[in-house]
């Protein structure tokens, strides 16, 4: 079934807005192929942000802290948020408010259990990992710096 008037997308919107916060693109994307016309999309998703019932900044915001929370780090979360639409002047003021090198560690505390391997290929395993998660290799240092050898 097609949403044909203003009423039912917007509908359909705040349904989404209920479950967690979206970027306007995921929006867009998740409406795309369920409407008639775009043109009524762009116009409620406008009316939405003018309300403050969607906001990219506020989106931004929870996807940060979701990401953070399972030990990702600042390249990857940046990386994300480009993907689902979010300006990179919102996504820098985002995450140059963080000290990532304290997640870093703790990432790499969980997966070692504090005890720092002394094999040099297993050091390198670790470092891939912490930067496949998303940090930089100056956080990466940080936080081997700061585990016990």
């Amino acid at each position: 079934m097609l949403l044909d008037n203003s009423k039912a997308i917007r509908l359909k919107i705040m349904d989404y807005l209920s479950r967690r916060e979206h970027s306007a693109k995921e929006i867009r994307r998740k409406l795309s192929r369920k409407i008639e016309s775009s043109d009524i999309l762009e116009v409620e998703i406008k009316k939405l942000q003018d309300e403050g019932l969607l906001s990219d900044e506020r989106f931004a915001e929870s996807y940060m802290h979701s990401r953070k929370r399972k030990g990702f780090g600042p390249l990857r979360i940046k990386m994300e948020l480009r993907e689902r639409g979010i300006n990179d002047s919102i996504v820098q003021n985002l995450l140059h408010s963080e000290d990532w090198s304290v997640l870093a560690h703790a990432s790499l505390v969980k997966k070692t259990a504090g005890i720092l391997p002394i094999e040099r290929d297993k050091i390198l395993k670790l470092k891939r990992f912490l930067n496949y998660r998303g940090f930089d290799f100056s956080d990466i240092d940080k936080a081997f710096s700061l585990i016990k050898k």
